[in-house]
């Protein structure tokens, strides 16, 4: 049986979010109903791949198959399973990079079908108050096993000792230093050379939000891998129009 390594897309979970993930850049485009697409850029370091390949037991029926295809194949196979997605289209663009390009019908419904029809998640939130729509998106150790459900690789024995449930005590330093005795000298910069950047297109002019605001109705945000490992605070970044 294989194991499934659903991406990071939507919920910046994805992730990216771990030991799999060099640089992850994403791009929501909502419209006035909440409907939209989604395009993902991946570029995987070769040294995190090469990590993934020694410590998991990535697929049992012996098929060969990359650990990287494999995970963004199951994960595309996931977006075709929900009702709101459709022209789902992933490719490989060069070695360990990847473009993804997807529609949707309606963005809370595609968050719930990510969460297994979790209906009350608090990881992405819609609202709206005279006239204001608002996204918020939030990850902290209050609802890390949310994520866990949406990303059950992350509860993975093998890659679980590496993510906030067991380090979050530790501070930046000691987390380095104890990757680098694990997995090696090489894993510290890699890590640090990790980021996520997720830019959200709103359908109308954005009126408030905390990232950077690179048109008028674009508001990008990022943040580094070494931050998700360790949730000494919750990552959290929202925008208003």
């Amino acid at each position: 049986m294989k194991r499934k390594l659903p991406s990071l897309t939507i919920l910046c979970l994805a992730s990216a979010f771990l030991l799999s993930s060099c640089v992850v850049a994403e791009k929501i485009t909502l419209t006035a109903d909440n409907s939209g697409k989604n395009h993902i850029d991946i570029a995987v370091d070769q040294f995190f791949v090469d990590v993934l390949e020694d410590l998991s037991n990535w697929d049992d029926t012996g098929s060969g198959d990359a650990i990287l295809d494999v995970a963004v194949s199951d994960f595309q196979k996931n977006l075709q399973s929900s009702s709101t997605t459709s022209s789902v289209r992933f490719i490989q663009s060069g070695e360990n990079t990847y473009i993804g390009d997807f529609s949707f019908t309606d963005f809370q419904s595609l968050v719930i079908d990510l969460a297994n029809g979790m209906q009350d998640q608090s990881l992405v939130r819609l609202s709206e108050n005279e006239g204001t729509k608002r996204v918020d998106f939030i990850i902290s150790m209050d609802n890390y096993s949310e994520l866990c459900k949406i990303v059950p690789f992350l509860s993975d024995p093998n890659f679980e000792v590496y993510g906030p449930l067991y380090n979050h005590d530790l501070s930046k330093e000691e987390y380095l230093e104890m990757v680098s005795f694990i997995l090696g000298e090489e894993c510290p910069q890699s890590i640090e050379r990790s980021n996520v950047k997720i830019q959200v297109v709103a359908p109308g002019e954005v009126k408030n939000h905390n990232g950077k605001l690179k048109g008028k109705k674009t508001v990008e945000f990022s943040f580094p891998l070494i931050d998700f490992l360790l949730l000494h605070e919750s990552i959290e970044f929202y925008l208003e129009y």
